[in-house]
């Protein structure tokens, strides 16, 4: 009994001596049995918002993406029309050697013309009636003759944030852009008028609900 209670334990022993662990791997390509992918990143050059004058040429400043270090082809959709004044957005895609996608856009703007000097209409905005809900709203120049606001709608419970042009200080115009409640447009240029912007919105696709709407700077 005795000879056999040895047998068993040196067997056990040599069994634990010989379960030698692999090595953990752990580098830019694996770690343990995992691989490691790296998504797609890109380097846009220029700015991602770009205003160019209608009729101009527009030549994209271009766009790099990389994936763990090395270059990666760059798929570009989109186009932008300079003969027409609106709103377009390029769209930029790679894809990793594993198969994975990353994406990225800029939007580029077609102004009707040069902006005027001093044009800016930048500041802060209350929906008119002031105190109405919600407000108030923030507008930003982000490029030449091109505004962001963070509400465009106002006099409801709606917030909605949206770009606009203005070039000579008065004529406002809402280009056709994606929102929270689906596209929306200008159905005719908007003023600026002592400080009081008026348009009248379209959200398309909410049955094209048309309202005039007006913010007055503070």
């Amino acid at each position: 009994m005795k000879k056999r209670f040895a047998f068993i334990l040196i067997a056990i022993v040599a069994a634990i001596c010989s379960c030698k662990k692999d090595p953990i791997i752990s580098n830019d390509k694996n770690v343990g049995i995992s691989r490691v992918t790296y998504y797609p990143t890109f380097t846009i050059a220029g700015e991602n918002l770009i205003s160019i004058i209608k009729g101009a040429t527009f030549t994209d400043p271009g766009v790099k993406a990389t994936a763990g270090g090395a270059d990666v082809p760059v798929n570009t959709t989109g186009a932008v029309d300079a003969n027409a004044v609106g709103l377009y957005t390029l769209t930029y895609t790679a894809t990793n050697a594993d198969g994975y996608s990353s994406s990225a856009s800029r939007i580029v703007f077609v102004i009707p013309s040069a902006e005027l000097p001093g044009v800016d209409l930048s500041g802060n905005y209350d929906a008119v009636p002031v105190g109405a809900t919600p407000g108030p709203a923030t507008t930003t120049k982000v490029a030449q003759g091109v505004y962001s606001t963070t509400n465009c709608w106002g006099n409801s419970g709606a917030v909605i944030p949206a770009y606009f042009i203005c070039t000579d200080g008065n004529s406002i115009i809402v280009p056709t852009q994606g929102s929270p409640y689906g596209s929306l447009e200008s159905t005719a240029p908007g003023t600026y008028i002592g400080g009081l912007i008026t348009w009248s919105i379209d959200l398309i696709d909410q049955g094209n609900l048309v309202r005039v709407k007006k913010w007055q700077k503070q």
